[in-house]
């Protein structure tokens, strides 16, 4: 190896350790989260329940989320009939293969 192509291996080698060591401190810029709860989970889990009992937790009700219902008068050979005169006659674009 000459001379040149070492000093250039090595300058690339101590510049990812500078670059490396550089990103090790930016971790320390972050607070410190400490979190504790004033509930422990039974209370949680009883307030849940009693939120179920007394309709407090209706957001997730699925009353409010109708169910849609669709029945197809077609069948599948019609529905397809359908597709192959609709293709021939130029109204669905093939866009593929």
């Amino acid at each position: 190896m000459t001379a040149s192509k070492f000093a250039a291996t090595a300058l690339i080698a101590l510049a990812s350790v500078a670059a490396t060591s550089a990103f090790a401190e930016t971790n320390k810029n972050y607070p410190e989260l400490v979190t504790t709860s004033a509930k422990t989970r039974a209370e949680v889990k009883t307030e849940l329940v009693q939120a179920r009992q007394n309709g407090s937790l209706n957001l997730l009700n699925d009353a409010q989320y109708p169910k849609i219902v669709s029945i197809s008068t077609k069948t599948r050979a019609e529905v397809l009939a359908e597709y192959v005169a609709a293709r021939k006659a130029g109204q669905i674009v093939q866009t593929h293969g």
